[in-house]
């Protein structure tokens, strides 16, 4: 029965993906608003998808650290598509710092660019950190948004550390603004590269902002600890789910 209904959870999925990328070239005339939107509907039929398909729902917690202004940075765990996909349902239009080959996919690289997310395109006589801030403080300034970044710098399967790399820290002490660290959960239900989506309450807690005016060192350390702690705490939470349903 699992594989059945991930196999039903992935074809109605990607069948929704596809028909918002076949669309999205006619929204490019239109306010950028059309193409947030289109941005958020594929939160929404994820979330739906999973929770009646799957038997698995997306618990959204800590959602009062949720700064009320727009400049900000936030920093999320990342385990699967999963949080890519559902802060963008939480969080109101988030800038992303995503790489520079999603630009090359036709029509979504497009979607991005209208979406104004942030690519490092190096620059002459800077290293490509200091084409990161600045860039970044460019569009924050210009338009006021959160940025979101994955410190990580790809998915990290669950049981696996990764250490944190240079561009979040760059960005906190260049940008000068508050962090918010996010935990998940996410690579237990929905795994990094897998077919399978399995039953539970996939958790993202949004945890308490990091103020601005710490050393870079200093960032560093409690930005990696406060997640990863966290984030296996999550893990342990529905590890431990999984085994009650077992006996």
């Amino acid at each position: 029965m699992l594989y059945i209904r991930s196999f039903l959870s992935n074809l109605v999925f990607y069948f929704f993906l596809i028909g918002s990328i076949l669309v999205a070239p006619f929204t490019f005339i239109l306010p950028r608003t059309v193409m947030f939107w289109m941005i958020k509907f594929q939160s929404i039929h994820a979330l739906i998808n999973l929770k009646y398909l799957v038997n698995l729902n997306v618990e959204f917690r800590g959602t009062e650290n949720i700064p009320k202004f727009k400049k900000y940075l936030i920093a999320s765990k990342h385990q699967s598509l999963a949080e890519a996909m559902f802060l963008n349902y939480i969080i109101d239009k988030p800038s992303i710092v995503a790489k520079r080959e999603l630009l090359y996919i036709p029509i979504v690289g497009l979607c991005f660019k209208k979406a104004n997310f942030i690519y490092v395109n190096r620059t002459k006589g800077e290293t490509p950190i200091e084409t990161l801030v600045r860039t970044s403080k460019t569009s924050m300034n210009k338009d006021p948004r959160p940025l979101l970044i994955f410190p990580e710098g790809t998915r990290t399967p669950i049981g696996e550390k990764r250490r944190y790399k240079y561009g979040i820290t760059a960005l906190y002490t260049g940008l000068n603004v508050p962090c918010l660290p996010v935990a998940v959960n996410a690579g237990y239900f929905w795994p990094r590269r897998k077919f399978l989506r399995y039953p539970g309450t996939m958790v993202i807690e949004f945890l308490k902002p990091i103020e601005p005016g710490l050393t870079g060192d200093e960032f560093s350390k409690l930005l990696e600890d406060t997640i990863e702690n966290k984030s296996d705490e999550l893990l342990l939470e529905a590890q431990n789910q999984s085994t009650e349903k077992l006996n």
